[in-house]
């Protein structure tokens, strides 16, 4: 990244399924200076493929820059995530070669891994590690649709703003993680719990790197309130939004009945998506009995949801906060959780 008088912000654009959320950083003299906002999104993902659902979004990225004090103009770069089930991201051997010529050897590679036609998909690499020895380098293989890059740039090409990078979401998420986390040490785990989905990232050191989408999100715990409760869907959001703010005064208690209800959700569904995706993990790869895990997105704030995760999965449970390894923000620990996916973004600058 540019630094002195002359730089200016590098910004990291999480264009999730409930709202856009920005976060740019900008190193200077004094140290690292934040701007973050989020700001929903009021058309479904759905209907964002439309000409006014395209529209609608670009208000909403451009609303978000400029009430986080950010001019179109003024950005030195951008980073945009990508996400969803067609979405793309596996560790994969290669015989070893010169960087320049792993790409076309990839796309031969990946037909044997890929589920979908690789005449539609725009196809990334990022060489993990390489042994002279064993003649061989793994390679982390990014794929995603075409139609799907389109559909994700399409509302920021009528801004006339250019995405300088566009990351896969789990790629993103992990070098959020890399960047708090030492990944000499253990396995390291990170649960980005989303509005319709939510991804599990695992790396540790000489171990295949995993990334899988769980249809597990925020979203799922509302419509768990909404049906226990009897209430309709609106209500149930609303009273999600305001248990996990910091509003005065409102205070969660997991005696409540609207808890109950969601805690019967992280038992009998997000439970059984983590243990099934452990228990693949350990048919490719060697996990620790005892591991941690880092809990980010909007759902992490709720309060008391990361002992209750703790308490049924019996491991250490931990909210990730992003911003703590900020030399210049002040941590912001009310919403860090939701800006995972945004702070690692914002890191591809360099």
């Amino acid at each position: 990244m540019k630094t002195g008088i002359g730089s200016r912000p590098w910004v990291g654009i999480d264009l999730g399924g409930f709202s856009v959320k920005i976060l740019a950083t900008m190193s200077g003299v004094g140290g690292v200076r934040t701007w973050l906002h989020e700001k929903p999104v009021p058309v479904s993902e759905k209907d964002r493929s439309t000409p006014a659902g395209r529209e609608s979004v670009a208000r909403v990225v451009a609303d978000a820059l400029a009430e986080a004090g950010l001019s179109l103009r003024g950005l030195h770069g951008v980073t945009l995530g990508v996400a969803g089930p067609d979405v793309f991201l596996k560790q994969i051997s290669l015989p070893l070669m010169d960087e320049v010529e792993v790409g076309p050897a990839l796309r031969f590679e990946a037909r044997k891994h890929l589920p979908f036609d690789i005449q539609n998909m725009v196809i990334d690499f990022q060489v993990l590690s390489r042994s002279v020895s064993e003649k061989r380098m793994d390679v982390l293989l990014a794929a995603v649709p075409q139609e799907r890059l389109d559909r994700a740039i399409a509302p920021f090409k009528l801004l006339g703003l250019e995405a300088d990078i566009v990351d896969a979401a789990p790629l993103a998420l992990a070098n959020a993680l890399f960047s708090q986390a030492d990944p000499g040490k253990e396995a390291q785990l990170l649960l980005d719990l989303g509005h319709s989905a939510s991804h599990l990232i695992l790396y540790q050191r000489s171990q295949p790197f995993f990334a899988r989408r769980l249809d597990f999100g925020g979203r799922t715990l509302t419509e768990s309130v909404a049906r226990g409760m009897k209430v309709p869907f609106e209500e149930a959001e609303e009273w999600k939004v305001s248990a996990g703010s910091d509003r005065p005064g409102f205070r969660v208690d997991w005696h409540l009945p609207e808890m109950g209800f969601i805690l019967d959700a992280l038992r009998f569904q997000l439970l059984d998506e983590i243990r099934r995706s452990l228990a693949f993990y350990r048919t490719i790869g060697t996990l620790p009995e005892s591991f941690s895990i880092w809990l980010s997105g909007g759902s992490a704030r709720l309060p008391g949801l990361a002992d209750r995760m703790q308490e049924l999965l019996e491991c250490r449970v931990r909210v990730f906060n992003p911003m703590e390894s900020l030399s210049g923000a002040d941590g912001h620990p009310a919403v860090a959780p939701q800006f995972a996916q945004a702070y690692g973004l914002s890191l591809r600058s360099a």
